[in-house]
């Protein structure tokens, strides 16, 4: 475990709380609903995620992506050798590991999973963006746990992030497309004659519903089945996952869309957003 001073670090607590407020705002109003200590080391941890979350966008090239990865990877491991480098997520995030006593591997996965980003090619299957959503969003959910409960997530945490993962995947459909990127899974029904790389043309988004479709159906399925359980946890444990209401509101508006990623007004706007991650915190319904 990590020993780093535990001193104020203001400029880099500020920092996080940025990167989070302007990059990860749902995830960050949830962390105003926690105290300060605990809310500290969620933005350490979305920080965190933003840095390597966003590593396609700042590389020209997958192999200065790889090497961005890795000096995260390195990074992590520094931390866990008392070591933490002289970067402000870092510092902040070596913090959060040593005060919530948060493991190694899970960043390691984290970290794992976006080497999925760098690539060009659709996810093979379903299975294999789910698997790639548990390990970004899933365990992510499952790190923000431990820090709001000081305790191990259970398996409903994990499997509510995988589905705000998977529908995060969704939204960013028509941005995706406008890059000629695609993370719907190509195992999508033959009989609607489109591939899934045929979103990024104008032409077959049009008839995106049937592709889409399944993606959909399963991250209702995953947040309906986390949904008993979430309700049972306290206000204290709430801010790790009652963003998860603004990924409700969205999922219910693509249903009615007949789960096309490319409708008009899916997003919800952000004062809804709000209340709907208030709602989730004081009630735990998501």
């Amino acid at each position: 475990m990590p020993r780093v001073d535990c001193g104020c670090m203001a400029s880099e607590r500020r920092y996080c709380a940025d990167r989070a407020r302007v990059y990860d705002y749902d995830r960050y109003f949830a962390s105003v609903l926690a105290p300060p200590e605990v809310r500290a080391g969620l933005n350490a941890l979305y920080a965190f995620n933003l840095e390597v979350a966003s590593t396609r966008e700042r590389v020209s090239e997958t192999v200065i992506g790889e090497m961005r990865l890795q000096w995260w990877r390195d990074a992590i491991g520094e931390i866990y050798a008392g070591r933490a480098p002289a970067h402000a997520v870092a510092i902040e995030l070596a913090r959060a590991i040593e005060l919530h006593e948060l493991p190694h591997d899970a960043f390691e996965r984290m970290i794992d999973a976006r080497s999925l980003d760098l690539g060009a090619a659709p996810p093979g299957d379903l299975s294999a963006v789910e698997d790639y959503a548990a390990a970004t969003a899933g365990e992510l959910a499952a790190q923000a746990f431990r820090v709001c409960e000081g305790a191990p997530p259970p398996s409903a945490v994990a499997r509510a992030g995988t589905a705000w993962g998977l529908a995060g995947l969704l939204r960013a459909a028509p941005h995706h497309a406008a890059e000629a990127r695609v993370m719907i899974p190509r195992d999508a029904p033959d009989e609607t004659g489109i591939r899934p790389e045929d979103l990024a043309s104008v032409g077959s988004r049009r008839s995106a519903r049937p592709v889409a479709a399944p993606m959909a159906r399963r991250t209702r399925e995953l947040l309906q089945a986390s949904r008993g359980e979430l309700r049972r946890f306290g206000r204290a444990a709430r801010p790790a996952f009652c963003y998860l209401g603004a990924a409700a509101l969205y999922l219910e508006r693509l249903r009615k869309s007949g789960d096309d990623p490319f409708a008009a007004g899916l997003e919800p706007s952000r004062l809804v957003r709000q209340l709907a991650v208030v709602r989730a915190g004081l009630t735990g319904k998501i």
